[in-house]
């Protein structure tokens, strides 16, 4: 019986380890040296894009792809024909 409790828990732990190792794999996050003015120009389409106006900062976030690649822009308080955007490659 205590065999076995044993070999559960190392089990479960080692499970575990995998799981969390897993997880915390890094993810591509390369400074593209482009505008996002530019991809759109370029034949990127937005996917989808988020925002948030917790005062006093204001972003966008743009999902950006072309083919099988995927871009993240965003866009750091925006104003007409002003905005500045950082965009990074995810792949």
């Amino acid at each position: 019986m205590k065999l076995t409790l044993f070999i559960a828990v190392v089990a479960a732990t080692a499970l575990q380890s995998t799981f969390a190792s897993a997880q915390e794999t890094p993810t591509r996050w390369a400074p593209i040296e482009k505008s996002m003015t530019t991809l759109l120009n370029e034949g990127w389409h937005i996917n989808s894009y988020s925002n948030s106006t917790a005062l006093p900062d204001v972003f966008f976030t743009f999902l950006l792809s072309k083919e099988s690649k995927v871009v993240i822009c965003i866009v750091d308080n925006p104003r007409p024909n002003s905005a500045i955007s950082r965009c990074r490659a995810l792949n």
